[in-house]
């Protein structure tokens, strides 16, 4: 395709589907402009916009009580009493069905990574702290942020207390760590 033709393509896709006209000559220059083995994958700019409900399934208590009561649930295994937050089913172990049981919220960092660079949702947030921890109560470790002042203080074996978010939709998100006190 000659650049007169492209530029008038590129113009009408990006006001098709909604974005700017820079984009769509960006994504799509060179497979436009440059000759091409015909048989080649085509590709062409196109939107989708979905409205779904996602289920959590067995763990759908773990959210509705993060969501709805501000409290940290785990699964204690019925048979070998292993504690997993997150929470499971049915044992890993043993496959045991497991009983939901309250963790108080306090635990101890088992292994971090300070993040510099984040996606534009965090990008004000940077530099943050993203750790694994372990619960009181429990065996296995959460994957979570740790919000700190100065995060060059983080270490391993660190007090961490949950805290929720004043705005919660049900996500693993609505809940952080802050150094405990």
């Amino acid at each position: 395709m000659n650049k007169q033709t492209f530029l008038k393509w590129a113009e009408r896709n990006a006001k098709r589907i909604g974005v700017k006209k820079a984009q769509v000559l960006r994504a799509f220059e060179q497979e436009m402009t440059s000759p091409a083995d015909p048989d080649a994958p085509f590709e062409i700019p196109d939107t989708m916009h979905i409205n779904m409900r996602y289920s959590y399934g067995g763990q759908s208590r773990f959210f509705r009580e993060i969501l709805e009561n501000r409290r940290i649930l785990g699964a204690r295994c019925t048979t070998c009493s292993k504690v997993f937050c997150p929470p499971r089913t049915h044992c890993p172990h043993c496959y045991a069905k497991t009983e939901w049981v309250e963790l108080n919220g306090t635990g101890r960092v088992l292994s971090y990574t300070t993040v510099y660079f984040a996606t534009s949702s965090a990008i004000k947030n940077v530099p943050y702290i993203v750790a694994y921890i372990r619960l009181d109560g429990a065996d296995t470790a959460i994957l979570s942020n740790v919000e700190m002042k100065d995060v060059r203080t983080a270490h391993v074996g660190m007090a961490v207390q949950v805290k929720f978010r004043k705005q919660r939709d049900g996500r693993i998100t609505d809940i952080y760590f802050k150094e405990a006190s």
